[in-house]
Parts: C-alpha cells; structure tokens; sequence
C-alpha cells in the first residue's frame, strides 16, 4: 500500500512523543527563526479576539492583534490539557487556531482538524505547520540512533494530503509554501552549510512547510421555483397594450 492510513492504532513502539518546546526538535531555534523568517515574506493579517495553540510550540507572528491566546494539548506546557480529538471548546468560538508540528504526532489526525474546524468560526483562520516528507533529514528517518527521536518518530504528510483534507472541511487556501532552507541534522553545526542555494532553488526539498487556510460558509438562502415562475407565466392571460383585461 502506497499511503497509509492517516489513522493509527498505536505508536510506535520505542517513539517519544512529540515536541514541547522549540529546543526539543534538533537545532530548534532554528527551525523557530526559518519560520519566522517566512512568516515576514507572507506578512499574514492576524487579528482577533481569541488563538489556541494545538502544540507546545508558539508560532513566531511579525505582527499579532489577537486579544487572548491559550495552548491547549496533552502536555504538560499547555494552559489546559486536553486530547486534541476532544477539545474543551464550544462551536464557532475561536478566531484563530495553530498546528504547529503537531498532526505528525496524532493518531488520528482527521479528528484533530473536524475538532478545529468545530471550534473555529465562520471565516476564521488556521496555520498548520508540518514536516516536509522530501526534507534532507528524512532520508536518515530509519537510522536506528534517530528513529525514535523528534522529528523523525513523526508520521510524514505531504502537503497534496493536507490540502486535499482541508478541502474537504471546505477551507480556502491564504499562503503555502516551504521553509527551512538547510539540514538539521544532529551532528551539523550550521545546518544551512552548503545546503541552503540548492534549497532555495529546490524549496520542495525544504524542511518544512506551511499552509495558512480561511474557514468558509456558504449560507443558504430560499430561492422561489424557477418552474413555479414558469408556470404563473404560462396561466396568465395576454392583453394587447392599451386594453383592460374585461373589455
């Protein structure tokens, strides 16, 4: 089987969970600036009244307007822990919601985005960010001294796959795209050394990548009958310009 099933029954065996903080991915920091950097270049309008983070790791925003922001998961960071299948929210509540790094780690990752979709408001917005299957770093995600550490105990979601979930709970598409332009390996000081122009004119072989997505409904409104219509038209009796009907 070529794709396998988003949900899962187990985790790995051996599989820590996933990240908490920032440092706790290899060279965290700067995963946490190459985001960043890329949230300058799009420059996302974000405003609102409430944001809950679905992950221990905050979204480095250039510019933020939201009023109140709170981090709701499993861990123990998180201002309320919660399963994120089952999140202590009502319906249409929240403005803003962010999965970052997150979904990789979910065993039922189709859950996780109808209870965000469930939470979020009529044109409220979403940033997932995720691991890129094709980074550089994945090619060693079966290397037993790294198998069961973050990022590579992650399950691996192309960016096609998520779209086409998103698609699907009827959301539309801000920004996309790839950042992180290098190789966070352990061992390499610089993960960016002699990698980053290949990257950058390859971004699809980038770290990560991200989707910024609008929530939409489309209200329902009574239309009459076209064949009623037609029907009225076809009863009525014609009378010539300058006539009454009884004469």
């Amino acid at each position: 089987m070529l794709i396998k099933p988003a949900r899962q029954s187990a985790p790995r065996a051996g599989s820590k969970p996933g990240p908490q903080h920032w440092d706790d991915l290899p060279h965290g920091q700067w995963w946490r600036t190459a985001l960043q950097h890329w949230l300058v270049e799009q420059d996302p309008i974000v405003f609102g009244h409430y944001m809950i983070h679905l992950s221990g790791l905050d979204v480095p925003w250039p510019d933020s307007r939201v009023k109140e922001s709170y981090a709701i998961h499993p861990g123990l960071t998180a201002n309320v822990r919660a399963d994120l299948t089952h999140l202590p929210l009502a319906n249409d509540s929240v403005d803003w919601i962010t999965l970052v790094h997150a979904l990789e780690y979910c065993a039922d990752p189709h859950q996780v985005l109808r209870e965000a979709d469930r939470a979020l408001r009529t044109d409220g917005r979403m940033i997932l960010v995720m691991t890129n299957p094709l980074a550089l770093h994945n090619a060693l995600r079966w290397w037993p001294s790294l198998r069961g550490q973050v990022p590579w105990n992650g399950r691996l979601f192309s960016a096609a796959r998520i779209r086409d979930w998103l698609s699907l709970l009827n959301y539309e598409i801000l920004s996309d795209g790839y950042y992180g332009y290098g190789c966070p390996l352990p061992a390499r000081a610089n993960p960016e050394r002699y990698v980053k122009p290949i990257l950058q004119k390859l971004p699809c072989f980038a770290a990560g990548y991200v989707l910024i997505v609008r929530k939409r409904e489309w209200p329902l409104t009574l239309t009459r009958s076209l064949s009623r219509q037609r029907h009225k038209l076809s009863d009525a009796t014609a009378v010539p310009l300058g006539q009454s009907r009884g004469s």
